[in-house]
C-alpha cells in the first residue's frame, strides 16, 4: 500500500514571472548536491556541528552549486531542479533553513525565481523527519505535490507542475544507499515497489501520462546485471522497469526508459565508488514522453555535467567531493545529470540509443592521470591541488597509519585496490619509496590515494 501525505502548493516569494507562459523549451536537472546543511548547529550529522561547519563553509557550498547549475544551464539557470540531500529545517523559529539559504543565493545571482516543493512533512512529529530531503525546484507554477513514505529512506517526492496549463509531474527520488549490498537492496526493492505502485495507479488511468522519474535510486543502470549472484532481484530494473531500449512504437508500456542508454557504455558514470564508476543518478521516462501530445522528451539532449576544476578533478575526470575542511571545497561525489524537453513539434524521433548493457562495473581509466602528474613542491599541500596528481619522493615514517614524509610533510597513503593495498601495507618504516597518488583528504588529514600498481616505484 502505497503511503502518501497531500500538501498544499508552497511558494517561494520570489516574484515569480509570468513570461514563462510563452516558453516552450526546458531543462530538468537532478543533482544530489552532497549534504547542503544550514549553521544552526542542529545537525544529526557529526560533520556539520559547529566545530566542523559554519558561514564560510556554508557560503563556499553555495557558491559552487550556483557556479555548477550556470555552467549546466546559463545565468538564469535550469527551469526545474531535483535536488537531494538538502538538511531538513530544525530551527525554523530562530534561523534560515538550507532550503531558504539556497533560494536566496540562486535569486541573487540571477537564477529562478523559483517554486519549492519540500520533501517531507513539517506537520509531522519531528522525531520521524528524515536528516535530509528531496526538494523540487519549478520556474513553472505548482499544482500539487504528494510524499511517499519509505521504509528506511528519504520520502519520495512527487510534484504536479503545470507548464503552459499541460500537468508534468515530477518523481524525486533518494533511495536506501549501499549499491552493493544485498541487504540493502531488499530496502530499495521496497523503495521501488512503492513507486512502481504509484505508476501503475497513473498509468491505468492514462497509458500515457506525462510524468519523470529522476534522482539518486542508489542502484546502478545496470544493477540486476552487475550483481546478478548476489542478488536475485532488483528494485531498479525488476520491479521498476528501467529499460533500456528507447519506445519506438507508441504503445501503453509499463517501463521506463532509462537516459543513461543514450550515452555510448563507456561514458557512462556519475559518481565513482573505489576505483569503479557508477550510474546512481537517473532519470527515466514513460512512454508518454515520446508521443506528440503534452510533454516530449528532445531525443539526445541527455547529459552528465561535469567541469574541470569546478566539479570534476582532472585524475580519471571524477567529481570532486565536498570537504569541509579548510573552509569548505569542492563540490559533490556526484555529477548532476540534465535532459531537455519540450510542448510543441512533432514527436520524439529516434536518437542515439545504445541498450548495450555492461556486465561489470566499469573501472576509472588512470592511464592519462599518470601523464598529467606533477612534482611535488611546498605549494602543492593546498585545497585547489585536491585531486591533482603527483610525483612524491619521500620515506615512511609510519605504517599504523601508512604515512610517507615528503618536503616536510606528513602525508597518509591508501589505494582502493586491494593488490596495491598489500604492497602498500607492507613496506616498513624508514622505507624510500617514489610513488604517483592523487591528493585526498581523509578525517582531517591530507593523503595520497595510489590508484595503479604501475604508480609504485
Amino acid at each position: 500500500m502505497i503511503l502518501f501525505a497531500r500538501f498544499k502548493t508552497i511558494l517561494f516569494s520570489f516574484f515569480l514571472s509570468s513570461s514563462l507562459q510563452s516558453v516552450e523549451d526546458f531543462k530538468v536537472v537532478i543533482y544530489n548536491v552532497e549534504n547542503l546543511f544550514d549553521t544552526d548547529g542542529i545537525s544529526l550529522y557529526d560533520d556539520y556541528k559547529p566545530d566542523a561547519y559554519g558561514e564560510i563553509e556554508l557560503a563556499n557550498k553555495l557558491n559552487k552549486i550556483t557556479e555548477v547549475l550556470q555552467k549546466i544551464s546559463g545565468q538564469n539557470g535550469p527551469e526545474i531542479l531535483l535536488l537531494q540531500e538538502i538538511e531538513v529545517d530544525r530551527s525554523p523559529e530562530t534561523a534560515k533553513s538550507a532550503a531558504s539559504l539556497l533560494l536566496e543565493k540562486l535569486h541573487a545571482q540571477g537564477l529562478g525565481p523559483y517554486h519549492i516543493a519540500f520533501g517531507y512533512d513539517r506537520n509531522s512529529d519531528p522525531e520521524t523527519w528524515p536528516a535530509v530531503q528531496c526538494l523540487t525546484l519549478s520556474k513553472y507554477p505548482i499544482k500539487e505535490t504528494r510524499l511517499h513514505s519509505l521504509y528506511r529512506a528519504r520520502p519520495i517526492l512527487e510534484t504536479t507542475i503545470m507548464v503552459n496549463d499541460i500537468p508534468f509531474t515530477l518523481f524525486n527520488n533518494h533511495w536506501k544507499s549501499g549499491a552493493s549490498s544485498p541487504e540493502m537492496e531488499k530496502i530499495r526493492i521496497q523503495n521501488a515497489k512503492v513507486l512502481r505502485e504509484r505508476l501503475d495507479k497513473l498509468l491505468k488511468d492514462n497509458p500515457f501520462r506525462d510524468f519523470l522519474v529522476g534522482g539518486d535510486l542508489n542502484s546502478h543502470y545496470n544493477q540486476s546485471t552487475v550483481y546478478q549472484k548476489e542478488m536475485r532481484i532488483s528494485g531498479i530494473n525488476d520491479v521498476l522497469l528501467s529499460a533500456g531500449n528507447e519506445p519506438t512504437d507508441l504503445l501503453p508500456d509499463s517501463k521506463l526508459y532509462n537516459l543513461w542508454h543514450e550515452l555510448p557504455a563507456e561514458q557512462r558514470g556519475s559518481d565513482a565508488w573505489k576505483g569503479k564508476w557508477g550510474t546512481l543518478m537517473h532519470i527515466l521516462l514513460p512512454v508518454g514522453l515520446f508521443d506528440d501530445r503534452g510533454v516530449r522528451y528532445v531525443g539526445d539532449s541527455f547529459q552528465v555535467a561535469k567541469f574541470n576544476l569546478l566539479n570534476m578533478m582532472p585524475a580519471g575526470q571524477l567529481p570532486f567531493k565536498w570537504s569541509n575542511d579548510l573552509n569548505g571545497f569542492g563540490a559533490s561525489d556526484h555529477f548532476p545529470v540534465s535532459a531537455e524537453f519540450r510542448i510543441s513539434g512533432p514527436k520524439t524521433k529516434r536518437g542515439k540509443n545504445d541498450s548495450f548493457i555492461e556486465k561489470q562495473s566499469r573501472q576509472v581509466d588512470y592511464q592519462k592521470a599518470s601523464s598529467l602528474a606533477r612534482s611535488w613542491n611546498s605549494k602543492s599541500l593546498s585545497p585547489e591541488n585536491y585531486g591533482s596528481v603527483f610525483r612524491v619522493k619521500g620515506r615512511i615514517t609510519e605504517t599504523r597509519p601508512l604515512t610517507l614524509e615528503v618536503g616536510g610533510h606528513r602525508l597518509g597513503l591508501y589505494s582502493f585496490q586491494k593488490e596495491v593495498q598489500k604492497e602498500l601495507f607492507s613496506m616498513k618504516r624508514g622505507s624510500r619509496v617514489s610513488i604517483i597518488g592523487h591528493l585526498s583528504r581523509y578525517r582531517g588529514q591530507w593523503q595520497l590515494i595510489v590508484e595503479d600498481r604501475n604508480w609504485i616505484n
